[in-house]
């Protein structure tokens, strides 16, 4: 029997099974904090292998509440602690289905596949807006797109998946503004809010309100994307249902897991100067790639952070699902095309770039290479 499996662990699958290089799936290439690695060594001998809190790791939801300190709303039940932040993503959702009436739904385009993929498996409606970053452009289109579609759901991530866009300041307060006039469900998926080329995104935290939810993961941040922790706030007014329906799920996340991230937080420089470390490395090789893959004739967009480099191939090439396939099958070498991100990408390819400088130069010039074939 053929079981469904999307690019990404399509091409990931292959690497897994048969070698090569896997510029696809958003693994990063470092890593973790060698101080993390020590307290879940530590912690492993400790008596902490049982369900941890539904809420959270009281230590771990302390770190994260000073994290957003003045940002973010302070309370009990506007904090919770999940399996990553595609758990958060897919539990809020759930709650969204109050009835059995089927949800109205929008994301920007180029689209993150849970974004689209969790309304069809619904049987949901889904939209896409082309993300502009030119001031005032978006925030016209987003209230006519907002008046045609009615959409009773958001999905934004900033930086962005595939492509490393970032909302500014004008165009995310008049989100905000929309999904209140609208009674529309904002879902602002911040995973990559660290991994920035110049300056940190904006987000409106002071413009948050009950229709808003924060999500945002560790996975990235510390190159734990194995380790599934992520979490999400929201107003505390919707965090019964949240909550409710969390218990009968998730449950709670691995409890020695958020116990070392808590010990790891409460004693190590490395939280802070890790990070710094990873976002110039990525940063340095966005800069590499797009001159490398330019050169041969690639397009790439700007970028303003996050793990990828979204890049059109060559005017020649006029199929990205084909040139993955024979790249890997050439050069042993897996990237993702980029209609698994909307149907107008077909001639796009995603690079995941937040790999070691030495194997993701090979990985480039493998592709330079079939590029040119």
């Amino acid at each position: 029997m053929a079981v469904q499996q999307s690019w990404i662990s399509y091409f990931s699958n292959l690497v897994k099974q048969h070698g090569g290089i896997n510029l696809a799936q958003g693994i990063p290439g470092f890593a973790p904090p060698p101080d993390l690695l020590d307290t879940l060594k530590e912690y492993a001998n400790k008596p902490v292998h049982q369900y941890a809190p539904g809420l959270g790791n009281h230590r771990l939801r302390e770190h994260i509440f000073q994290m957003y300190e003045d940002k973010l709303p302070r309370d009990r039940y506007s904090l919770m602690i999940t399996n990553g932040a595609t758990e958060a993503i897919h539990l809020l959702y759930m709650s969204f289905h109050s009835g059995s009436a089927p949800l109205t739904t929008a994301a920007f385009t180029p689209v993150y596949e849970s974004y689209m993929h969790l309304p069809r498996l619904y049987g949901d409606s889904f939209f896409t807006l082309e993300m502009d970053n030119r001031q005032g452009q978006l925030p016209m289109a987003l209230e006519s797109f907002f008046k045609k579609h009615q959409p009773q759901v958001f999905f934004i991530n900033s930086p962005g998946n595939p492509y490393g866009n970032t909302l500014d300041q004008v165009s995310f307060d008049k989100l905000l503004d929309l999904s209140r006039e609208y009674n529309c469900k904002l879902l602002i998926d911040a995973v990559y809010d660290q991994i920035y080329f110049n300056s940190p995104p904006y987000y409106p935290f002071h413009l948050f309100h009950d229709q808003v939810y924060y999500i945002n993961s560790f996975s990235k941040l510390y190159s734990v994307t194995g380790w599934r922790t992520g979490y999400f706030f929201c107003h505390p007014s919707v965090f019964p249902r949240i909550s409710d329906i969390h218990d009968y799920t998730g449950l709670c996340s691995p409890s020695i897991l958020q116990e070392s991230l808590a010990g790891f937080m409460d004693t190590s420089s490395q939280k802070d100067t890790y990070v710094e470390e990873v976002r110039t490395r990525i940063k340095k090789n966005f800069q590499d790639g797009s001159a490398m893959l330019g050169e041969a004739g690639f397009q790439i967009p700007e970028a303003h952070g996050g793990y990828f480099l979204w890049a059109a191939l060559p005017g020649h090439i006029p199929c990205g699902i084909q040139f993955a396939k024979h790249l890997y099958k050439q050069e042993k070498t897996a990237v993702i095309p980029g209609e698994h991100f909307g149907k107008a990408y077909k001639n796009y390819i995603r690079i995941n770039i937040a790999r070691e400088k030495e194997e993701l130069a090979d990985g480039l010039k493998r592709i330079v290479t079939h590029a040119a074939l």
